[in-house]
């Protein structure tokens, strides 16, 4: 009954993953689950109050999103990312812009190219949609930025590099949806440096905690106009439209811009302190890895330890996972094959948000807008986080 390409499709392995492990604890079992990328905190005062306010519209909207709504999130990226050449009539919303970016790759009429590492649905969305992907390899030493040499030898491609775009007029998809979550503040979007051919992915899931809620976003500029019709068409015979009530609760939460700047700088205060002690904890015990910059996720390397790894058996990246659940109940998923590295690579993707992350953010807030953000704020305020770290790196020691 399936098309022949199809007949080994599985669901997302990040979501199926999720599911497991939460059927374990629900069972009984302690697990310091690290392998699931979900925002820790409370989603802002001012969007759920705008719910609470609109919980009974139950209209259809249009399919690309209230006007108001288009016109305050371009206003929002204008003050953060200087986007001066979208327009909010080139703005569509969708059901999260994981929709958004499946639609772009069902219209797309050429191949695939995406980087490796890489997020575990790009390569099942582009197989979906039937269309051909090739993959670019990336490098541990290059902290996986793509080479140009290697790019150049690609056909029709998706990738980061501004000149080489531009050169082979190439159509690029930019997905930002962790941009507000850069320690530092500042993100620098390839919108600015390539307009004319760059299609921004985003949404409210990351930096504002609404995972949930189903309210992305693509921004399309003006030269793509047939793209950005085509994925709009695609939505209304898809989705129909993004939730009202959450579409409308957004209008209303976007004119609190003071406090969401708070909410933000707060969160990123505290993830990094999170990111930084994960990383300084696991390359102590034997790991490698970049520090975090963003977001909450961690790349470790076991490939230092490889050899004792191996003494017990353990020669793929799924072989450490599973042993890491079953001896250190430590919950993480493998880079190969899950996040398309090479086989046979010791990398896992660990997300250090494994704690309620309510109490810290209100702590911090209380502390002012230059919060000392410690270990001693980390033990006290993340306390799962601890425990699970030091339950992985003592099953790495021993």
């Amino acid at each position: 009954m399936l098309r022949s390409d199809l007949q080994n499709y599985t669901a997302a392995s990040n979501l199926e993953f999720n599911n497991k492990i939460k059927e374990l604890i629900k069972n009984g079992r302690k697990i310091h689950h690290f392998g699931f990328g979900q925002s820790p905190f409370p989603i802002p005062d001012c969007f759920v109050e705008g719910l609470k306010q609109n919980a009974h519209r139950n209209e259809y909207l249009p399919v690309q999103g209230l006007r108001e709504l288009r016109t305050k999130i371009l206003d929002f990226h204008k003050h953060y990312d200087h986007f001066e050449h979208f327009s909010p009539d080139h703005i569509v919303m969708g059901v999260g812009s994981k929709e958004i970016l499946f639609l772009a790759m069902n219209v797309f009429g050429g191949e695939v190219l995406l980087l490796c590492p890489s997020w575990t649905s790009y390569l099942s969305q582009s197989h979906l949609a039937g269309r051909k992907s090739l993959l670019i390899p990336t490098y541990f030493e290059d902290r996986f930025i793509p080479r140009a040499d290697v790019i150049e030898k690609a056909r029709k491609i998706l990738f980061l590099f501004r000149d080489v775009c531009k050169k082979h007029n190439i159509i690029v998809i930019s997905d930002e949806i962790y941009a507000r979550l850069q320690y530092d503040g500042h993100y620098e979007s390839i919108a600015n440096f390539y307009p004319q051919g760059t299609i921004v992915t985003t949404g409210f899931s990351k930096w504002a905690s609404a995972g949930g809620w189903r309210t992305g976003y693509g921004m399309f500029p003006q030269e793509l106009l047939p793209f950005f019709e085509a994925v709009a068409s695609g939505g209304s015979h898809t989705f129909t439209c993004s939730p009202a009530p959450m579409q409308y609760a957004l209008v209303e939460g976007l004119d609190h811009k003071d406090e969401l700047e708070s909410y933000m700088v707060h969160c990123r205060k505290i993830l990094q302190s999170a990111g930084l002690f994960t990383h300084r904890e696991l390359l102590a015990a034997g790991a490698k890895g970049h520090a975090p910059e963003s977001a909450y996720y961690f790349m470790p390397d076991f490939d230092p330890i490889r050899a004792r790894l191996q003494e017990r058996g353990m020669n793929s990246g799924i072989e450490m996972c599973d042993k890491m659940l079953e001896e250190a109940d430590v919950a993480l998923m493998p880079c190969d094959p899950y996040f398309l590295r090479p086989a046979g690579e010791l990398s896992t993707r660990f997300c250090f948000i494994n704690f309620d992350g309510a109490d810290g953010l209100k702590k911090s807030q209380e502390m002012g807008a230059n919060p000392d953000i410690d270990d001693a704020f980390i033990r006290r305020h993340c306390a799962p986080l601890i425990e699970g770290v030091q339950a992985l790196t003592k099953w790495m020691k021993q």
